[in-house]
């Protein structure tokens, strides 16, 4: 009886863990031998969460994602230099896209809590910044800065 009590915890633990798929950093570098410096940090507690994150040649550039909760999405791609991806997500259904092109010193921010929230921004003008914060359900933004 002990077993089966220990097998049912370790089954839970396990199908509540989260899991990371492949995450790609290219760089051309650009015939430099520095590399890219590109940073990713996924931290994700709860179930069903996923990130599909790109990051091309973008230099000096950070993606940080936390997700708390359960079946939030986030797919980020990052080809700018010196830009910053910062994704907070806690609740159930939370999505976010987030994609920075072509331009330099990029920032978004984007701070998710509740369910079926949903963020979509494009960037590619240099400079740009974006500060998103959704509290509640069924919140919608899109927003391009080009």
């Amino acid at each position: 009886m002990k077993l089966l009590k220990v097998a049912v915890i370790a089954a839970i633990v396990v199908s509540g863990s989260a899991m990371a798929g492949s995450i790609p950093q290219w760089g051309g570098n650009h015939g430099n031998n520095n590399g890219p410096d590109e940073k990713l940090t996924v931290y994700q507690y709860g179930g069903n969460n996923l990130v599909n994150s790109l990051q091309s040649d973008a230099r000096d550039s950070t993606i940080d994602v936390r997700q708390h909760g359960f079946g939030n999405t986030a797919d980020l791609s990052q080809g700018a230099d010196d830009s910053t991806i910062d994704l907070n997500q806690r609740g159930f259904g939370n999505s976010a896209t987030v994609s920075q092109w072509t331009g330099k010193n990029l920032s978004v921010d984007v701070s998710q809590s509740g369910g079926r929230n949903a963020v979509d921004i494009r960037q590619t003008a240099n400079g740009s910044e974006a500060n998103i914060t959704q509290v509640g359900f069924g919140n919608r933004v899109n927003a391009g800065q080009y």
